[in-house]
């Protein structure tokens, strides 16, 4: 690849994972309501971590500009709606880093289906990164590429939507089908049925008189002891409904977000209010670190040495910290952990002076003598 030159349509000269994937046809994946409301979901949940710098494992009581605004020009929050949505949609996040005298000064989200990656080394396991958009070439110094799932070998990273396109795919041809089977004319509403025997030309004749159009309340007449019999499909015999909620739960497990929070129901499921919280904490384990790990890396860069930057995760898991508190009061009341010791647990500074709890006494028996 060294030395080469990729341009716009030579398809055949450019290896797989440089170019940017290909997109869904004609239809966007947020047109469907089950991935609007998943992207909706992560974004959300992400956006409203807070966020903290810890410095030798403790807690500092501020956080730095870079951590609190990336984008000067916008919020914190629109800046990590858009790399989640970057990574849902297109598996790849690629942040511009902007300086000023040798600083980084903000982050700028750049539209994945616009950057172009290649690799100008000759070794996979060291690959020397180029990266291309709007007719600019950047290094890997001046670009941030955060990927949602790493395969060796690849360039460009992989995310549920770009990796699963066939089931989301199926899910948009089954809804225009749907759309099409009752906005479609070619479909036989009814027909007009008799016992006697008819004639072509009765037929057509009848046929006309009935398409003939008429104004609204309009009434009907039948002759040849004709009667119309409708073909009044319901959805439940079409399975429209069976294949929308087949294809919502499919997406939901593809996004990693419990069917709770799709407002999806899954057939023989046992929903109580201790499974589903949980499935929460299961969704905050397994899916959105996946998702705030690339984000806590991107800032980790930017730091000064010796910082880190760590999502709050107690907001996503009220139940689970309320279990932990009650397990260091059981510590701290047993006399095996103290004050100090569960706040360095929970990245807090110590005390000056940690109160110590006091030592129990035990109970003795007291032995009763019995009088003569």
């Amino acid at each position: 690849m060294a030395g080469r030159v990729l341009t716009r349509g030579a398809d055949a000269d450019m290896p797989d994972g440089i170019k940017p994937p290909a997109r869904l046809g004609n239809c966007d994946p947020l047109s469907l309501s089950t991935v609007f409301r998943g992207v909706q979901v992560l974004q959300t949940a992400i956006t409203g971590l807070p966020i903290h710098e810890i410095r030798g494992g403790v807690k500092l009581d501020k956080v730095s500009s870079i951590v609190l605004q990336p984008d000067v020009n916008r919020s914190r929050r629109d800046f990590l709606a858009d790399m989640v949505a970057s990574m849902v949609l297109d598996g790849n996040a690629f942040v511009r880093l902007v300086r000023f005298d040798g600083e980084v000064v903000s982050c700028e989200v750049l539209p994945p289906s616009l950057v172009t990656v290649s690799d100008d080394g000759n070794d996979p396991a060291a690959p020397k990164l180029r990266y291309s958009y709007l007719g600019h070439d950047y290094t890997a110094d001046q670009i941030v590429h955060c990927k949602f799932l790493n395969v060796p070998g690849r360039l460009r990273g992989l995310g549920p939507i770009s990796a699963a396109r066939e089931e989301v795919e199926a899910a948009q041809m089954a809804r225009t089908y749907k759309a099409k089977f009752y906005s479609d004319g070619s479909n036989l509403k009814g027909y007009l049925q008799t016992e006697e025997k008819v004639t072509p030309q009765v037929a057509k004749d009848a046929k006309e008189a009935w398409k003939a159009t008429g104004e609204a309340g309009d009434v009907k007449v039948l002759g040849s002891k004709l009667k119309y019999v409708p073909l009044d499909m319901k959805p439940a015999d079409l399975q429209f409904l069976e294949t929308q909620k087949f294809d919502t739960t499919q997406i939901a497990r593809l996004l990693g977000i419990p069917a709770s929070i799709m407002l999806a129901a899954v057939d023989g499921s046992n929903l109580t209010y201790s499974n589903i919280e949980q499935s929460w904490i299961e969704f905050a384990d397994y899916t959105l670190a996946a998702y705030a790990g690339e984000i806590e890396e991107l800032f980790n860069r930017l730091l000064p040495r010796g910082r880190t930057a760590a999502f709050d995760w107690d907001s996503s898991r009220r139940a689970n910290m309320a279990d932990r508190f009650n397990a260091y009061k059981t510590a701290i009341e047993a006399g095996w952990m103290d004050v100090n010791e569960v706040r360095a647990r929970e990245a807090l500074p110590p005390l000056i002076a940690a109160p110590q709890p006091e030592p129990q006494e035990q109970p003795q028996e007291q032995e009763t003598q019995n009088e003569a």
